[in-house]
């Protein structure tokens, strides 16, 4: 059982490396994996997190035939490594088919809320897959990828802190949010689209800054004080992609700007608050991993997410280009950082409590 799901997370590295030099192709390295160049997009969200999060929700089944999907975004990789790009396509649509069954399975058995975004996500990621297989061109795609870690994140949110006491006018508020952020995805991107999304996203970063658990982990100590920071600052860019979509909209730096605000700044830092916990249970550990060099590894990511953004906006290719290496380094010894901690089945340097 332990070999299966390191095979499965071994997908998902492979996803990551194989969308981290493509990226790094793209901002100017000379890497030799030309083929990949076109596919950083598909490789980094459904090769890498499609794969995770289809892992995740197959393991929470506890059914079999759930692993389909997490083989099937970890196959895409295979197909796009070999310049198979409508293969790879529609690997992602079955991947994304076989998420939304899990999450209609899900929600049978436990008929919680939460679940219902995530499934709204999980569907958001199937309409987007199916689109780039008819299409091809990723500017038409990356609204429904948003939409697809952005709903599955708050409802993850929400899942972990369901016990805290929410007033009803916070929780309509919330619904509002998710409402508008949607029609704005449903609407022409460059017509009113882009502007009734933003304002949506913006809402959620506040809703999230304001009622989430993360402001009562910034008042603890250690990991969960850690756990506080990530999600603070992850909202926080959560709330400048959003600005970035109204404000910010003409040109490639621009674009990449409002791109890797949301899908570095904000996913991944989720990645660093929850990893600590969620890598454990994947690997079919109890308890939290975590060790202080954690807080090193996320001020460096935080610092290069925040210097790529400033040269984006000022043009500074050169700085961008560096800062970009530095995004992918440390997220690559984030989890080797984590698959250590796993392994060694104990907290160093740090209490669990």
């Amino acid at each position: 059982m332990m070999l299966k799901r390191i095979a499965f997370i071994l997908f998902a590295v492979v996803g990551l490396v194989s969308g981290l030099l493509s990226g790094w192709l793209r901002i100017g390295w000379n890497i030799p994996v030309y083929g990949m160049a076109g596919f950083h997009g598909a490789l980094m969200l459904g090769g890498f997190l499609g794969s995770l999060i289809c892992f995740e929700k197959a393991v929470a089944t506890k059914m079999n035939w759930a692993f389909f999907a997490p083989a099937s975004s970890g196959l895409s990789v295979l197909a796009f490594l070999f310049n198979q790009a409508s293969l790879g396509y529609l690997l992602q649509i079955v991947a994304s088919i076989g998420l939304v069954c899990i999450y209609i399975l899900l929600a049978k058995q436990s008929q919680e809320n939460y679940i219902l975004l995530m499934l709204i996500g999980a569907m958001c990621w199937l309409a987007g897959n199916v689109l780039l297989f008819q299409t091809h061109f990723y500017p038409t795609v990356f609204p429904w990828w948003i939409a697809f870690i952005l709903f599955t994140i708050v409802g993850e949110r929400l899942e972990l802190s369901r016990f805290l006491p929410l007033k009803m006018w916070s929780k309509y508020l919330l619904v509002g949010l998710l409402i508008v952020t949607l029609i704005g995805f449903m609407l022409p991107y460059h017509g009113m689209g882009r502007t009734v999304a933003a304002s949506g996203i913006a809402g959620l970063a506040i809703w999230l800054l304001r009622f989430d658990l993360a402001r009562i982990l910034l008042k603890k100590k250690g990991h969960y004080l850690y756990t506080g920071v990530c999600l603070t600052l992850g909202y926080v860019w959560l709330f400048a992609s959003g600005l970035f979509m109204i404000f910010v909209n003409s040109g490639a730096f621009a674009f990449d700007a409002l791109l890797h605000s949301f899908f570095l700044g904000f996913a991944i830092s989720m990645i660093f608050a929850h990893g600590p916990i969620i890598f454990p249970s994947l690997l079919n550990k109890t308890g939290h991993r975590f060790h202080s060099i954690l807080w090193f590894w996320m001020v460096v990511f935080q610092a290069s997410v925040a210097v790529r953004i400033f040269a984006d906006l000022q043009e500074f290719y050169l700085l961008r280009k560096w800062a970009g290496m530095i995004n992918g380094l440390i997220i690559l010894v984030f989890l080797v950082t984590m698959f250590v901690l796993v392994q060694k089945d104990r907290t160093l340097g740090q209490s669990r409590n």
